[in-house]
């Protein structure tokens, strides 16, 4: 890949909870390989801070850090967008890319539309991934999105952005603006190669049963609880087996569901953050994996991962995850919100025949190869590199 020239990029992420770090991770090695300068503008405290070094590794040798928090432990200036603000004045970086502009959009947007500006440090500065622009579905808008739709409107006809990704094909291809919206797959990384034996063996799960895995944060809003009905209301005739993978909730009904499948030698619950191989392990083991979101607006990681896998998945029947399962073949939906009808989908699943259950993985792995951490790198750059190309045609033609 053609090297770009140096331009200083700091990169925003101050969480880390969920999809955050692994995307720092993707991103910060991305720009790198494009021979940008990085600076990372992160949650400097001792913890995150230690979790960083950890799944970032050897690239920290290769970047700047700046933190979002002061001494004192605080967000500087108050606010996600004011710290952003601050830390670029701090590193003088050429252009910011936030991993996640929805940290930010929502005050901005809604400030911009009552005429009030970001810092003008961050003007025409600003690159970032959208993960949830409803206001520009156009459909169902409330007002709050109607008031964040024309600031965000205001704020491109001043080119305040440079630069925004979205995570929705469909949506993209109805933007129009060629310029500012690009699309960017939702990655996967890593291997899925161990056999199904095995990787139950270490996650100490029985060899005959029917795994239904749940990854990711696990709160009502993931429809956690959901699937811990689907699963209590069947008196384990069907050798049903739940695995729960990611830090739950403190909600009470769900930590006691969990409590009572892991009492019955049902479940097997990994309540934290999920490493890259732990990760692998838990995917290799699962038959099917579920999608049981509540009014879930964009796209989701845990698809893209399990299709890498081969798996077939379980998913709410609303918005993008449930187009993508029906347009690329890659499972089945339920009623959203139902119980019920996540049951009847589970029991659906377990009486597919191995031949249906490889038309499925064949279909996943195929959509899988869209959303591979190459083309993910080659959609994030592309706009770049195209920008810089067109940087040097002008300098070429200047006397």
């Amino acid at each position: 890949m053609e090297k770009l020239a140096a331009m200083h990029i700091m990169v925003f992420e101050p969480r880390l909870r969920g999809h955050h770090l692994s995307w720092l991770q993707y991103i910060t090695e991305d720009f790198l390989s494009a021979g940008f300068r990085v600076t990372l503008a992160v949650d400097g405290r001792p913890e995150p801070l230690d979790k960083i070094r950890a799944e970032l590794d050897d690239l920290l040798d290769s970047v700047e850090i700046v933190s979002v928090f002061d001494t004192a432990g605080r967000i500087r200036g108050g606010g996600k967008l004011q710290a952003l603000a601050a830390c670029m004045e701090e590193t003088n970086a050429d252009e910011v890319f936030l991993n996640n502009f929805d940290e930010v959009a929502s005050g901005c947007l809604r400030r911009a539309a009552i005429g009030l500006a970001p810092p003008g440090t961050l003007r025409g500065r600003m690159n970032g991934v959208y993960f949830r622009p409803r206001f520009l579905t156009g459909t169902g808008l409330s007002p709050n999105n109607i008031l964040k739709g024309l600031g965000f409107r205001r704020l491109c006809r001043a080119d305040w952005f440079k630069r925004l990704y979205l995570l929705d094909e469909y949506l993209y291809a109805g933007v129009g603006d060629a310029a500012l919206y690009h699309f960017l797959p939702d990655p996967w990384a890593g291997r899925f190669d161990l056999g199904v034996s095995e990787a139950c063996a270490t996650l100490g799960i029985p060899d005959n049963a029917r795994v239904f895995l749940h990854y990711g944060i696990g709160d009502r809003r993931k429809g956690l609880h959901l699937a811990l009905q689907a699963m209590l209301g069947d008196p384990g005739e069907r050798n049903w087996f739940l695995l729960c993978a990611g830090e739950l909730d403190r909600d009470r009904d769900i930590r006691d569901g969990v409590a009572k499948l892991e009492q019955q030698g049902r479940a097997r619950i990994l309540d934290r953050y999920v490493s890259g191989e732990e990760e692998m392990r838990c995917f290799c083991a699962t038959d099917v994996v579920l999608l049981p979101y509540l009014r879930h607006f964009g796209s989701s990681g845990v698809l893209s991962i399990a299709a890498a896998a081969g798996k077939m998945v379980i998913a709410s029947d609303e918005g993008l995850v449930a187009r993508r399962v029906r347009d690329h073949r890659l499972g089945r939906v339920f009623t959203s919100g139902s119980a019920a009808s996540l049951t009847d989908r589970m029991e659906e699943v377990s009486r597919l025949s191995p031949l249906e259950m490889k038309e499925y993985r064949q279909s996943a792995l195929a959509y899988a190869d869209g959303c591979s951490r190459e083309a993910f790198r080659k959609a994030l750059l592309k706009p770049f590199l195209e920008s810089d190309t067109d940087r040097r045609r002008h300098r070429h033609r200047m006397p």
